[in-house]
C-alpha cells in the first residue's frame, strides 16, 4: 500500500543545512500496523508528513496505492498530537468537519459520524462542547473525525503523548480495536516503546538524525494486546527488550558508517496541527 524507496529529506535554514532523513527503504502492506520509533529529532514526523504529502522529498519516492504522493490526498487521513477541535463546534459537528471541507452530502455522512462516536465510546455525547470532555475524550473525537471519510491510509503523529498513562494504555485498546474493525493502514509514530508492542504489526526504529532505519522488528504477539498479565506477557517483554536496546545503541545502523563532522542543529518546528482530515 506505501513504498517508500531510497526517500531522503534535508532542510536549509539560517543555521545550515540539516539532513533530517537519509536512504529510507520501507514498503507498508494493506491494513497493515506499522510503529516508527526513535529518539527525539531523528526525522519521524517529517517521514510522517512526506508520506502525507504535506512536505516534498528531497530525493527518492513514496507511493501509496501505486501513486506518487506529490500532495494530500483525500483517502489518507493524519491525527496530530493535539485534538484540535473547533471550540465553537459541537462533538458531532467537530466530527462532520471534513465533510463540509471537501464538499461531501453531510445527510449521508451523519449516520456513520453518529456510528463512529458510539465506537468510541462517545455515545450521547453528541451535543456537548470540547471543553466539556476530558482530554482523552477529545482525542477520540479527532479520531472519529479523521474516520469519517473512510481513508485507506491513517497517518498517527503522537496522537497520545499528551495524555497521562492509564488514558494512553486505555486509547491504544480503542485504536486496536478500530484497526481490526476499519483495516485501515496505520504508521503510527511514537517515543513509547510501550505503545509500539502493543499497537504494531511491525516496529521501524530510526538511528539519530539522519534518520535511516536501523531495524524492523515484527511484534508476533495475538490481539488485543495489553500490558497486563496475560498468555503472551514473554513474548512483549522480549520485544520490548530488543526495542529498549535498540534505542540505547548510538551509533550508525548496522552496515552503515557513521557520519562525521559536528552536531547538527535542532530539527525545525513542526507545522501546527490540522483538523485531522485527509489533507489540507
Amino acid at each position: 500500500m506505501i513504498r517508500l524507496s531510497a526517500v531522503s529529506r534535508t532542510f536549509d535554514g539560517r543555521s545550515g543545512r540539516v539532513e533530517a532523513l537519509r536512504g529510507i527503504d520501507l514498503d507498508v502492506a494493506e491494513g497493515e500496523f506499522v510503529a516508527v520509533l526513535g529518539r527525539s529529532g531523528c526525522g519521524k514526523s517529517t517521514l510522517l508528513r512526506m508520506i502525507a504529502g504535506l512536505l516534498p522529498v528531497t530525493a527518492g519516492q513514496i507511493t501509496v496505492a501505486g501513486t506518487p504522493i506529490t500532495k494530500p490526498r483525500r483517502d489518507i487521513a493524519m491525527l496530530f498530537q493535539r485534538p484540535a477541535l473547533l471550540p465553537w463546534r459541537s462533538v458531532l459537528d467537530n466530527v462532520l468537519l471534513p465533510v463540509e471541507i471537501f464538499g461531501w452530502r453531510r445527510a449521508k455522512h451523519r449516520d456513520r459520524a453518529r456510528a463512529l462516536l458510539e465506537m468510541a465510546g462517545l455515545g450521547g455525547f453528541e451535543k456537548r462542547l470540547p471543553h466539556e470532555l476530558s482530554g482523552g475524550m477529545q482525542q477520540r473525537v479527532s479520531l472519529c473525525r479523521s474516520l469519517i471519510g473512510e481513508p485507506r491510509v491513517m497517518l498517527m503523529d503522537e496522537p497520545f503523548s499528551a495524555l497521562d498513562a492509564l488514558t494512553r494504555e486505555e486509547l491504544s485498546g480503542e485504536l486496536q480495536r478500530v484497526h481490526m474493525e476499519t483495516k485501515a493502514t496505520i504508521v503510527f509514530v511514537t517515543h513509547s516503546i510501550d505503545e509500539a508492542v502493543l499497537l504494531a504489526d511491525r516496529v521501524v526504529v530510526l538511528s539519530p538524525r539522519p534518520g535511516r532505519i536501523r531495524e524492523i522488528v515484527e511484534v508476533k504477539v495475538p490481539r488485543p494486546r495489553t500490558l497486563g498479565r496475560h498468555a503472551h506477557l514473554a513474548d512483549v517483554a522480549r520485544i520490548s527488550a530488543e526495542l529498549h536496546e535498540l534505542l540505547m545503541e548510538r551509533d550508525a545502523p548496522r552496515g552503515v558508517p557513521a557520519p562525521a563532522g559536528p552536531a547538527e542543529p535542532a530539527e525545525p518546528a513542526e507545522e501546527p496541527a490540522s483538523t485531522g482530515a485527509g489533507g489540507k
